[in-house]
């Protein structure tokens, strides 16, 4: 298991064993260099920890646990979390500042503590059987011991189709659980297991304090100071855009000189994605050092080591640029700071405003919104164009439902009467096809069921941040030996932040209307009025020109055939409708892409070859 998750800790491995309990760890050593090699031990021995994460406010809990009488044999994070089991059980988790997934054995209660940070930034898969219970950060090492029999579930792989990525708890096998953001979960050795929330977004609104955008800048520099803690150097990545430019800037603001790396696409549709302009401003404004990592087209070597780095069917289009940029700062780096979490954060996405719209939309006629539909249905989607038409058909598709519906009409790469012919027959008859409609259905009651803007900004942190992005994020920097850090996705922030009114949040055609009055007296004007562009490359332009032969012979009709899943003649419309540009198909080919490849790495090669240690894949 730990040979399989090299990647993830290069410098240092650890390993527990004792009688029908075995701990493993693999390190990447960022704090107490030296001194932070795990497993660790408590003083008498009766408990064990294993850590993955950063815990930002470790020192000042050290400190008080010295002062109450503890002993330490290490100045590392992953020591405090043992001891603060010691005081508080199962809650010490709340005290913590940070990302994490940990393991804690008990010896004298035979109980096991698995924990996951908050927001989901660390990941954490589970599989629990009667022979007792596997953990792992990654998919390919429970798989490696042949931890589950590697059946799919083919409702979390229609979540897939429908949304781009598997919403925890589940996995594509029908055995393997993720544990959720906020839970911790405890093992019995009789077999009984508990799952507690310890965590959950505030729920009541709260008016905007004096001077708001002060504040929020104050909130903004005391989380970015928090996530500098390192014993290594930080680097940052930079996108141009405002998320990732407010940490550049606050980083230098604060005595860094940051050392940013941003992305420069080549290929068809490259110069609509180009913010290196935006990037080299902005570092020139703070005498912050770039480098521009080039971005081609031609990823025949890198795509199916980025599929495998993802462990599960995963089709984020932003998995290139994400790949070839933690690359080159683990060339130099073990650590970088990131934007992510900004826009669930401020309401960056268009859909934020989609939604804000679609609650009005929804009241009108149903015999209007139909008629608008089918006309919408029939435009063509020009060059430069597509994706604007393409989100205003998404749009218009929106029925008179609840917050979630219409959370999901926006969302959605095929709505559920497209997917269902997307398969054959026979495995059609099998799958309800509302699996991300249930599950929604149930978080939104969980959140006691908000509505408007509000329904999405929850939804968006309970799905689409830490399910698609955040999983994105670490899989492919750690298999880099990366550490990626997300001064956005901090809950103390987050607690300031996320209660402030949704008038603050968005104006009229406006995204993060608060934090681009925020940075206004720190960032160029440019930064500001740039439109938003996302940390993606021009994957629709490149699937019709420069990706287009990889993706035939990928869906063509005998590997179909073979696969036995698809229906065909569905495919080949898809593809011949992406390629005229009479809908851009972009989300459901490169899902129906990535999972091809994923089902070939990981179902119909030999274990040795499908879950080999990625070290060197770069």
């Amino acid at each position: 298991m730990c040979d399989a998750m090299r990647h993830r800790g290069p410098d240092d491995e650890g390993l527990f064993v004792e009688g029908s309990v075995g701990l493993g760890m693999r390190r990447l050593s960022i704090i107490d260099l030296a001194g932070g090699h795990q497993p660790i031990l408590n003083e008498d021995r009766s408990k064990v920890i294993i850590f993955n994460g950063e815990i930002y406010n470790y020192r000042e809990h050290r400190a008080r646990l010295l002062a109450a009488g503890h002993r330490f044999r290490t100045n590392s994070d992953t020591e405090t979390i043992l001891h603060l089991s010691e005081e508080l059980g199962e809650r010490c988790v709340e005290p913590l500042r940070g990302m994490f997934a940990f393991a804690i054995w008990d010896a004298k209660k035979r109980t096991l503590l698995l924990a996951r940070d908050r927001l989901g930034i660390k990941p954490l898969y589970v599989v629990l059987a009667d022979w007792g219970l596997a953990f792992a950060s990654e998919l390919k090492a429970l798989l490696a011991i042949g931890a589950s029999a590697r059946t799919l579930d083919w409702n979390a792989l229609d979540m897939y189709f429908q949304l781009g990525y598997i919403p925890a708890p589940a996995s594509p096998f029908t055995d393997v659980r993720k544990l959720e953001p906020g839970e911790t979960l405890l093992w019995r050795d009789t077999g009984t297991t508990t799952t507690r929330r310890y965590w959950d977004l505030p729920a009541e609104t709260r008016e905007p304090p004096r001077k708001v955008e002060d504040r929020l800048l104050d909130w903004l520099d005391d989380s970015v100071a928090a996530h500098l803690v390192s014993d290594v150097p930080v680097a940052a990545f930079l996108s141009g855009g405002l998320d990732s430019s407010a940490v550049v800037a606050s980083m230098a603001i604060q005595g860094e000189r940051p050392h940013a790396f941003t992305a420069r696409y080549h290929g068809s549709g490259a110069a609509a994605a180009d913010e290196t302009d935006l990037a080299a401003r902005l570092t020139k404004r703070y005498g912050a050092q770039l480098t521009v990592v080039e971005v081609e087209p031609d990823v025949g070597a890198i795509f199916e080591p980025i599929i495998r780095a993802l462990d599960e069917p995963h089709a984020d289009e932003s998995a290139i640029p994400t790949w070839l940029i933690s690359a080159a700062v683990a060339d130099q780096y073990k650590v970088a700071l990131a934007g992510t979490g900004g826009d669930e954060l401020f309401a960056g996405y268009r859909r934020h405003i989609g939604l804000v719209l679609a609650k009005h939309y929804a009241r009108l006629p149903a015999s209007l919104r139909h008629a608008l539909s089918g006309l919408a249905h029939a435009l063509p989607e020009p060059h430069g164009a597509g994706l604007a038409v393409n989100r205003a058909k998404r749009f218009l598709r929106i029925d008179d439902t609840t917050a979630p519906d219409r959370f999901l009409s926006l969302f959605a790469r095929l709505p559920n009467g497209n997917r269902r012919a997307l398969y054959v027959p026979d495995l059609s008859a099998t799958i309800s096809g509302s699996a991300a409609r249930d599950h929604f259905q149930i978080l939104h009651q969980r959140g006691g069921e908000p509505d408007g803007l509000r329904a999405g900004l929850y939804l968006d942190y309970k799905t689409y941040l830490p399910d698609d992005i955040l999983a994105l994020s670490d899989r492919l920097a750690m298999a880099h030996s990366l550490e990626v850090r997300v001064p956005f996705v901090d809950h103390q922030l987050i607690e300031q932040a996320y209660p402030l009114p949704d008038r603050l949040k968005i104006g009229p055609w406006n995204t993060k209307h608060l934090l681009r009055r925020a940075l206004r007296t720190r960032l160029p004007p440019e930064h500001l009025r740039a439109p938003k562009r996302g940390f993606v490359g021009p994957t629709a332009a490149w699937l019709r020109a420069e990706l287009r032969e990889l993706l035939t012979d990928e869906l063509s009709a005998g590997r179909l055939g073979r696969l036995g899943y698809f229906n065909s003649a569905t495919v080949t419309r898809l593809l011949e409708e992406h390629v005229s540009r009479r809908h851009n198909r972009e989300g459901i080919l490169w899902s129906l892409l990535c999972f091809s490849t994923w089902h070939r790495l990981y179902l119909e090669q030999s274990p040795r070859s499908a879950y080999a240690p990625l070290v060197g894949a770069a």
